[in-house]
């Protein structure tokens, strides 16, 4: 089975051809192909462009598939004395507000 590298650089026609249209060197691809590296995100999505979706970002970038975590994910929520359950406005707060 080849590597997704390889069927790439098959795409663009070789392993220069294929440096070229992402602007990467050939010894670059080259280590894409022998297993050596992979790609940076930033060039998998640039594949992905130039080859109209035929090769996923996530496919030659896998760290692109995982679940980015959310903020809701990565930080506690802080509840301040007296600070409603559900994080609403205190009431004497629109009612100032309101003419």
């Amino acid at each position: 089975m080849s590597s997704i590298f390889t069927r790439l650089v098959s795409h663009f026609g070789g392993q220069g051809p294929t440096a070229t249209a992402l602007g990467v060197s050939q010894g670059t691809v080259s280590g894409w192909v022998r297993g050596l590296h992979g790609c940076s995100a930033e060039v998998a999505i640039l594949a992905e462009r130039k080859t109209l979706g035929l090769f996923s970002a996530a496919s030659l970038r896998p760290t692109l598939a995982e679940p980015s975590s959310t903020l809701s994910q990565t930080i506690r929520p802080i509840s301040l004395p007296g600070q409603p359950p559900d994080g609403a406005v205190n009431p004497s707060s629109t009612q100032q507000a309101s003419p």
